[in-house]
């Protein structure tokens, strides 16, 4: 068992150590040609991944050094559970990078906007699935599909507004605004459609549930999320002082990142996701003096363990399916659902806001990009059994060429 073990780990640190070579580089080339690198992290996972160059067979590594783990799993449990952490780290700094008082200010428009794009995205994502997969809207891959497709990346939208030095014209700021609305309703909804799954696994059979059901399951999963998110913000300052009384700004960065890990796994145990909790935690202190020096001292870890997550996400691509005709079309048709979603739902409502119409494509247009949330909710949707490897091809082509295209 314990050479069992040392085996286990010594290819582990071999995965690892290539990983950071490959994000790294295929990162750099993505910004050098213009790209966010987070496009080259996934890309990297795709070349390096079990269905590419991971499968060669090298000297020690009769399988490859990334073999295919499993029918549900691409990767080895514990390098998942490093891609798990990250998203964690993620979430967390989503959380913390969040600015309360502009988002209160524009919460209006920005809500206003941002319901709305949630609202049109997701029913035409989740239509989409129906569509091609010839199933009912309440099939818990539609609703997958749904929730994929309302996400927004904070990061990518305001690393194009800030290239373009709007970040404090009135599109920018509102952009900005909708798009974290986007991610918390994005969030809740996951912690639904979670809800819905688990109820539908414990019964055996969708047909059990009925409105009254998915109502109760609704209001518990808004409930939990609320009822924590209410108490994180009401407890930030005490949270914060306490954590102040560790001297060390590294050690009560760590405590603040043990308590967003402990949140996580709470909101895990009542059936919703690790990620709801990662980023309540960070959005609760995101109003305290403590949030800047966090996410300074955590900067480190964050630049090793991100890219490795999306590293991880690429290597679950299966590159022979992903260029199978059906999933092409797929992939096309659902990218253009995903993206009239965001230019209807969103630009729709800013011309009603006192925006003109080329005011209302820029917001339209800079909600576009998916990027993390999506490919986190996707990771939960394979892992689950949810997604099969084909579907999570379609997701990937999605975040991809919505990011490129933005």
């Amino acid at each position: 068992m314990e050479g069992n073990i040392t085996g286990l780990m010594t290819t582990l640190i071999f995965q690892i150590s290539i990983i950071i070579f490959a994000v790294k580089i295929f990162g750099s080339l993505a910004e050098r040609l213009g790209f966010p690198s987070v496009i080259g992290e996934l890309l990297s996972g795709v070349v390096i991944g079990p269905f590419a160059l991971g499968a060669i067979p090298l000297p020690g590594f009769p399988h490859g050094l990334f073999p295919v783990y499993s029918e549900s799993l691409a990767v080895t449990p514990e390098l998942y559970g490093f891609a798990m952490v990250a998203s964690i780290i993620l979430l967390f700094n989503s959380g913390l990078e969040t600015d309360l008082g502009l988002f209160l200010r524009y919460s209006v428009r920005g809500g206003i906007i941002g319901i709305s794009g949630v609202v049109f995205s997701f029913i035409f994502g989740a239509a989409t699935c129906m569509a091609v997969l010839h199933t009912h809207f309440w099939d818990e891959r539609c609703l997958f599909f749904g929730i994929m497709s309302t996400a927004t990346s904070v990061g990518i939208t305001a690393r194009i507004i800030s290239d373009r030095k709007k970040m404090d014209s009135p599109e920018g700021v509102t952009t900005l605004a909708a798009a974290v609305f986007d991610d918390v309703l994005g969030i809740v909804l996951l912690a639904i459609v979670m809800g819905l799954v688990a109820a539908v696994n414990q019964s055996g059979s969708s047909s059990h549930l009925n409105a009254s059901a998915i109502l109760n399951i609704a209001f518990r999963a808004f409930g939990i999320w609320l009822g924590l998110s209410a108490l994180a913000l009401i407890c930030s300052k005490s949270i914060a002082f306490l954590l102040k009384k560790f001297r060390s700004s590294y050690d009560f960065s760590i405590f603040a990142f043990g308590i967003a890990l402990l949140l996580a796994g709470i909101f895990e145990k009542q059936g919703l996701a690790m990620i709801i909790g990662a980023y309540i935690t960070g959005l609760a202190l995101s109003g305290t003096d403590i949030a800047p020096i966090i996410h300074d001292r955590l900067e480190g870890i964050t630049a090793f363990l991100v890219p490795l997550f999306f590293c991880v996400m690429g290597m679950m691509v299966h590159v022979a399916k992903l260029f199978d005709a059906h999933v092409l079309l797929f992939g096309l048709v659902y990218t253009v659902a995903c993206i009239l979603g965001k230019l209807i739902g969103c630009g729709w409502p800013a011309l009603y806001l006192g925006f003109n119409i080329h005011g209302a494509m820029r917001i339209g247009c800079g909600m576009v990009p998916r990027g993390e949330v999506a490919l986190i909710i996707a990771g939960i949707g394979i892992t689950a059994g949810i997604l099969n490897e084909q579907l999570f091809g379609v997701v990937i082509m999605m975040t991809l060429v919505t990011t490129i295209i933005a």
